[in-house]
């Protein structure tokens, strides 16, 4: 979450790879990888995970951890609960965006323009429209069992913030497993995700209730 809790602090304050074991390439075939992960996401109308969170900063010796859970619901709902060290919470229901922190909601009201590049973001990446984000250039990369998407900000706003974003999904499944933020000053964030139930119900509340 710390990425998120970055990227919302930045526009409200004005304040502004691990990518795995595994060695990857340039993609033999780009165009049928970046086309099967759209296919997949596009036969998704839920997902329901949870997930890990290693935030490595400059200054600490121990990444900072932290975990929680994860729901989505197709085309533009999202739930991002980080249950512990702390509880943080973001929701994303159409053109509605609200978190919590520490219990207290804060007021995003006045966020604008970032605070729509931001719900782009972060659904985009779970649905597979980061394929079609002008903010971003897009590189295909792959191992013997493995794709990793390289997203790199275009966007100015965005560039300030960010080196790159990665993703990795495994071939047998093409499914988000390891999504890492690569922050300008040089911090990373990796999150890992686990448990996933895909393609059921999730109770409408969880897109509306902090």
């Amino acid at each position: 979450m710390k990425h998120i809790k970055l990227l919302i602090i930045t526009w409200l304050a004005c304040v502004c790879t691990l990518a795995g074991a595994q060695s990857f390439k340039p993609a033999a075939n780009p165009e049928k990888a970046l086309a099967d992960l759209r296919k997949t996401s596009q036969g998704t109308t839920s997902i329901q995970a949870s997930f890990t969170e290693e935030k490595y900063l400059a200054v600490l010796k121990e990444p900072e951890k932290s975990s929680g859970v994860f729901y989505y619901q197709q085309k533009d709902k999202m739930r991002w609960e980080q249950r512990t060290p702390s509880k943080y919470i973001i929701v994303i229901n159409g053109d509605k965006l609200r978190v919590q922190e520490g219990g207290k909601e804060k007021n995003v009201g006045q966020a604008g323009r970032m605070a729509a590049q931001i719900k782009e973001l972060m659904i985009g990446l779970v649905n597979g429209d980061f394929q079609q984000n002008k903010g971003f250039s897009t590189a295909c990369l792959e191992s013997d069992g493995e794709y990793q998407i390289v997203l790199t900000p275009v966007n100015r706003r965005l560039k300030n913030i960010y080196a790159k974003i990665t993703m990795v999904f495994p071939k047998s499944t093409l499914r988000l497993k390891e999504l890492a933020f690569f922050e300008k000053g040089g911090d990373k964030s990796i999150m890992k995700f686990q448990q996933e139930k895909f393609n059921q119900p999730i109770a409408e509340n969880l897109f509306k209730d902090l």
